[in-house]
């Protein structure tokens, strides 16, 4: 794809979730975590949102196993469940090894699950401090893959299942680490935003704050650019390819799915005050999720 920057037709598919997190796409359903609003969704093609699960403690990053079965990770208590029609089945208890949150996910093909824990409670006030990536085994063996993470977010797996990209978001930067027999190895930045927008106003906010991200069939990823307002895509190279503005939102999360793999969905949000966290536990929030066509769709990555 040469570097070109479009212009998106953007189209509204549902509002009204407090805060929206971890957007996976399958069987003709967006599914979606409403952190806040403590209740994982589905949204079909329509807009018509349908509860499937409560979680109390606040849902985040989900996936899906090779079989089919959701994983929904539950934020405050730092446990893993399965999702089955008639209720929630404990997947993994992670508080032996968490300090922080849950936050996203993905699942490879063997069903290994490597998961991000934030580091800090900074809904509670803490201070952010280093996080790390988990690894949840099959078998519900737990471990550490990676740490000293700041702020690990948005997390996938390359097309050819040999690399792990994951968020830094608060170190404004996309970092990858090779993946070895289910172990994790020679970490290194992938995509320094400080460098895409480099001014003082820039540093000031933040701008190169990245959320949630998504992968397509070539291997280039979609960036959720949380205080830029606005969605960018880089290649393979990690050269920027496609900005979709979004003036007035945080852009939070996103992923591929729709018939054809090509349709993006957006979870941007608006949040009221300078703070995001004090607007998060004060209600101060609303998420709409857009969709719009892209060139290049969905492929072997995961999720």
């Amino acid at each position: 794809m040469s570097i070109k920057q479009e212009q998106y037709e953007l189209n509204v598919l549902t509002s009204g979730l407090f805060f929206g997190e971890g957007p996976r796409w399958r069987d003709g359903k967006l599914y979606i975590s409403d952190m806040l609003g403590k209740k994982v969704y589905t949204i079909d093609a329509s807009g018509t949102k349908t509860v499937i699960a409560q979680m109390p403690h606040k849902p985040n990053g989900m996936g899906f196993l090779p079989n089919g079965d959701l994983i929904l990770s539950s934020m405050h208590e730092t446990r893993l469940y399965r999702y089955t029609p008639s209720g929630l089945e404990l997947y993994a208890d992670l508080c032996d090894v968490y300090t922080g949150y849950v936050g996203d996910m993905v699942i490879d093909h063997n069903g290994r699950i490597y998961v991000d824990d934030v580091g800090a409670r900074v809904f509670e006030g803490e201070g952010l401090k280093p996080g790390r990536i988990v690894i949840v085994e099959p078998n519900g063996e737990v471990s550490v893959g990676v740490e000293d993470c700041n702020f690990p977010n948005g997390i996938v797996i390359t097309p050819d299942q040999k690399t792990l990209v994951f968020v830094e978001t608060f170190a404004e930067r996309l970092s990858a680490v090779d993946i070895v027999d289910g172990k994790l190895e020679n970490r290194r930045v992938l995509l320094d935003l400080t460098q895409v927008f480099p001014s003082p106003e820039d540093r000031a906010r933040k701008r190169g704050c990245i959320d949630g991200i998504c992968i397509d069939a070539e291997g280039g990823i979609w960036l959720s650019m949380l205080r830029a307002e606005q969605f960018m895509r880089i290649n393979a190279q990690g050269q920027i390819t496609d900005r979709i503005p979004m003036p007035g939102y945080e852009c939070v999360a996103c992923t591929l799915g729709g018939e054809d793999g090509k349709t993006l969905f957006m979870v941007s949000t608006k949040v009221d005050g300078d703070n995001i966290f004090e607007a998060m536990v004060n209600l101060r929030t609303e998420t709409t999720i857009f969709t719009t066509r892209v060139e290049i769709g969905r492929g072997l990555g995961r999720p």
